[in-house]
């Protein structure tokens, strides 16, 4: 079983395919994340996300704990409802918490687009609106929680940020709320290099299994980064199918001056 399963994100008629795809995703890579040290891969993949504004996204503090919610309902007051992937809270020694909210796509596009209405509408408009106004409570943690940063991370499968996109969400939620924001991106495709790294060093077998697993998922669903071609090693030599040779040929009408030497024979 699951967590998508467990959160009836999985359709069993088939209706949300796409959706089901993403979601599965989501729920097998974030999932696993959770019965790892989160110096295994959660913090390097957090670590490969920069922001709209050029900005990275680092964690400094030493993490003592990490809390995972899974498809929140975020109803804050004055903001149109959302419901991201993942809520993310970082926490450290003294009790502070990095709140990370995370919106991640597979197949699938934006589920929701600017409207008339005053409030942001637009997916991560949206998500982005909420992200500033909930708590530690509404996602059912610790009260004496103080949050220290909030960061909204849109995870992809391209192979470079979405800025069109981005730009769009940003300035609905600039428009209305007349205060700038911004958006982090990564893709799930900086995974792969950063599991197969932890697979090297680790020497607990449970993490082992865990990592490899994760690595077989991605490649099975080719989400890896292009690396260039590479080298020749050998090279092959080919027969002569072809060859050719200089020959005069005299058009019709045209002055002697005027012809060029045409090249045309095929070697049998």
């Amino acid at each position: 079983m699951t967590i998508a399963e467990i959160h009836g994100k999985i359709s069993e008629a088939g209706t949300n395919l796409s959706e089901r795809m993403e979601d599965l995703l989501t729920s097998d890579i974030f999932g696993c994340m959770r019965y790892l040290p989160a110096e295994k891969v959660l913090i390097p993949f957090l670590h490969t996300a920069r922001s709209f504004h050029g900005n990275a996204l680092t964690i400094l503090d030493e993490i003592t704990k990490i809390h995972y919610s899974f498809w929140p309902w975020l109803t804050s007051p004055g903001c149109v409802p959302c419901q991201p992937d993942i809520v993310l809270g970082l926490e450290t020694k003294d009790h502070r918490v990095h709140l990370i909210l995370v919106e991640a796509k597979y197949y699938s596009g934006l589920s929701s687009e600017e409207d008339e209405r005053p409030e942001p509408n637009d997916q991560l408009a949206r998500e982005l609106d909420n992200l500033h106004a909930i708590s530690c409570v509404d996602l059912g943690w610790k009260p004496q929680l103080d949050i220290a940063t909030r960061t909204l991370l849109f995870v992809t499968q391209d192979m470079g940020m979405l800025r069109d996109l981005l730009a769009q969400s940003l300035a609905e939620y600039s428009r209305k709320r007349n205060r700038k924001g911004d958006i982090f991106w990564t893709s799930w495709r900086f995974l792969p290099s950063i599991l197969e790294q932890s697979i090297e060093k680790e020497r607990v077998t449970e993490n082992m299994a865990v990592l490899g697993d994760m690595l077989s998922l991605l490649l099975r669903k080719g989400l890896i980064m292009f690396h260039g071609v590479e080298p020749v090693v050998e090279y092959v030599s080919l027969p002569q199918f072809y060859g050719s040779t200089a020959t005069r040929y005299s058009w019709p009408g045209i002055p002697e001056s005027l012809n060029i030497d045409y090249i045309f024979e095929v070697v049998r």
